[in-house]
């Protein structure tokens, strides 16, 4: 998906990646209120619109084919792109940028974590016991699928369920990234009522990059930027971001 007119020389454009369980219609409400941003959204194979194309087996193969999108692309698109990772996404963000340093690709404009612990912080298979019984309440509550209301068709649940099934194997497998620092500027965001502990989710990704870095908690729980409501916020923190960090980082270059 995007949104917004040509870039000028010193603007971003935003490429999202959904958390576990996410598709692109995850950021409906953060598109909705880009108000001329130009915004991206990866759906990963397997779901959406891509329905129809094999899902993923790990996620590095998962960060493997976004990359390969990205390289397909011309070094100043990716140079001006933020990339912002949810969750799960987070891991596939870093991920990416440290496969475009390997392989002397552009370097992102930024990289923003939102709700994922530090790798050297995550606790492999923390989701990986998710019980039946317990899958509704995540799905809703630690917003894994941010808007999925009671009034969902039976369908609808089944699809988002073995969504979040299929992306709780591939991350409680996940060995971590490379421990490489990223060569772009860093951003990390908490929810302070996150069940992954703030600091886990902030300040503890400070070694993993070279560049300027941000670390903040939001009000709300896991992905609370996401829900209904909260696209203004998002992108008054976007732009902060932009300002402090991602500038911060051309001047440094």
């Amino acid at each position: 998906m995007s949104a917004g007119d040509q870039l000028g020389v010193n603007e971003c454009r935003y490429l999202l990646l959904p958390p576990a369980g996410g598709t692109v219609g995850t950021f409906r409400h953060v598109v909705g209120a880009a108000a001329g941003a130009e915004v991206w959204g990866v759906e990963y194979p397997g779901r959406g619109d891509r329905l129809d194309a094999p899902p993923p087996s790990s996620l590095e193969q998962l960060a493997e084919h976004v990359t390969g999108e990205l390289l397909r692309r011309e070094r100043a698109w990716v140079r001006q792109t933020v990339v912002v990772g949810f969750s799960m996404g987070g891991f596939v963000a870093v991920e990416l940028a440290q496969r475009l340093r390997t392989r002397c690709g552009p370097a992102p404009a930024a990289v923003v974590v939102i709700g994922t612990p530090a790798p050297h912080r995550r606790v492999p298979g923390r989701y990986g016991r998710i019980g039946e019984d317990h899958l509704l309440e995540v799905l809703t509550g630690e917003g894994f699928v941010p808007g999925l209301g009671s009034r969902a068709s039976f369908e609808v649940w089944a699809y988002a369920a073995e969504l979040l099934r299929r992306d709780v194997r591939l991350t409680t497998a996940y060995r971590g990234p490379a421990d490489v620092a990223v060569r772009c500027p860093l951003a990390a965001l908490c929810g302070d009522r996150d069940p992954v502990p703030a600091d886990d989710a902030t300040e503890a990704w400070r070694p993993w990059t070279t560049g300027p870095f941000l670390a903040a908690t939001v009000p709300g729980g896991h992905l609370g930027l996401l829900a209904p409501g909260r696209g203004a916020e998002f992108w008054t923190w976007l732009r902060r971001i932009e300002r402090d960090v991602v500038a911060a980082g051309v001047r440094d270059a």
